[in-house]
């Protein structure tokens, strides 16, 4: 087992048997200590609750790094905390905001801790229960305010002893089940039961995949939040709309292009434009007198997605929300379409889908997402619209050239038998 972590007031640690504890989600101050900012908040689902607009991404933070970066984030006024056992650093963040409730700074009520279950602990709800003990052993807190699959895959576990590459070689990979991941599903809706969980989403999950799931007739929890890497180069408009329609908010990493990805997502083969380069972007910027980081997330922000950015920089973590803030609500219509003109549905992190793929030589988009369905075949009465629509254009076209009446007639008749003149 784990050691006792230094208990914080108010939490309960038993996921059988839970002590209750008043969450009251409206005490989440807008103007925060220590921060002359004010937050925007999304609200989640059909209950009281709601999430930071803008929040801390601790993936690529270092373990030296994280008691800096998140102190540092807090003296900003970051008070929600986007984390992950894969990260390999809860035990720093954990230890962290621990130190900085003994200290008065901030209370456990205006947090929002976020973790996830990884591939290798989605597979089992032994697995699953285990993981969420440990990171609320790591992230020293009772309860997690928002819990993610982490991605719709499993995988199997190592042996004992034996350490994981990466990627996972193909033989552990079990990939992705519709119905893997509802079963998997129904162990988080136990865990929100034991109010271990406040509410619990998905990560990077397709539109066609997440509608399949959102159709489960026996869903008794509905997800709050949906988590996938977006940004004006990848800006997933489908799932946003998809989203929105179920009351689902949608949170954005990599919202900056990953600049400082870790290297084994920097594959030579991928070629990666710089987004905060793009000139549509710098132009905004300029106009503005704004970072071309600003610009990238107020343009989110004005699209109603919420924010993760991370950086170890103590002035880039306090731009990052001030300067977003700032300049978010002067973006005119002009900037927000000239950002939306940039969509090329580019993913910096394909290298992490890759790692993946449960067969030999998928594609990309058989990781990303199911196939769309197959268009039906084109009917008799179709057929035959479509040729009457082309019959119109070409006694069209042949009035428009003074085409003669017989010549019109000529054309429509070989097009009736299929010698289809070019139009």
């Amino acid at each position: 087992g784990c050691a006792a972590p230094r208990p914080i007031v108010g939490q309960e640690t038993d996921l059988a048997n839970p002590r209750r504890v008043d969450w009251e989600p409206t005490a989440m101050k807008r103007t925060l200590p220590g921060a002359a900012v004010a937050v925007p908040a999304l609200p989640l689902g059909p209950s009281a609750g709601q999430m930071p607009q803008i929040g801390f991404g601790t993936w690529g933070l270092q373990p030296q790094e994280v008691s800096t970066a998140i102190r540092a984030a807090v003296a900003a006024g970051y008070r929600s905390f986007d984390c992950a056992p894969v990260y390999q650093n809860e035990r720093q963040v954990g230890e962290t905001l621990s130190a900085l409730i003994a200290e008065g700074v901030v209370t456990r009520s205006e947090l929002f801790i976020t973790s996830k279950v990884p591939p290798a602990d989605a597979c089992s709800r032994h697995r699953t229960e285990r993981a969420l003990r440990q990171s609320l052993h790591d992230l020293r807190t009772g309860y997690v305010d928002l819990y993610l699959i982490h991605w719709p895959f499993c995988v199997r576990s190592p042996e004992p002893g034996r350490p994981r590459p990466w990627p996972p070689p193909v033989e552990d990979q079990l990939g992705y089940s519709a119905e893997q991941l509802r079963e998997e599903w129904r162990t988080i809706e136990a865990l929100v039961a034991t109010r271990a969980v406040r509410h619990a989403g998905l990560a990077n999950i397709g539109e066609r995949r997440l509608a399949k799931f959102l159709a489960s007739p026996d869903l008794a929890v509905r997800p709050a939040v949906v988590q996938v890497e977006l940004h004006p180069y990848n800006q997933m408009r489908a799932l946003r709309a998809l989203c929105a329609s179920h009351g689902i908010a949608v949170t954005a990493y990599s919202s900056l292009g990953s600049p400082a990805r870790p290297a084994k997502y920097q594959v030579q083969a991928d070629a990666h434009p710089l987004l905060l380069a793009d000139p549509a972007i710098t132009q905004v910027a300029t106009a503005h007198g704004a970072s071309a980081a600003a610009v990238a997330l107020g343009w989110a922000m004005r699209r109603g997605v919420a924010l993760i950015p991370k950086s170890a920089h103590r002035e880039r973590i306090a731009s990052n929300l001030a300067g977003t803030l700032a300049l978010a609500p002067s973006l005119s219509p002009g900037d927000l379409a000239a950002i939306d003109a940039l969509e090329r549905g580019h993913h910096y992190l394909a290298a992490g889908w890759r790692g993946y793929a449960w067969k030999r030589g998928q594609s990309l988009q058989e990781l990303l997402d199911d196939a769309p369905p197959p268009l039906p075949p084109v009917g008799l009465g179709a057929a035959l619209l479509l040729l009457a629509c082309c019959c119109a254009l070409v006694v069209c076209k042949a009035r428009r050239h003074a085409v003669s009446r017989d010549a019109a007639h000529e054309v429509v008749r070989r097009l009736s038998f299929g010698g289809m003149p070019p139009i």
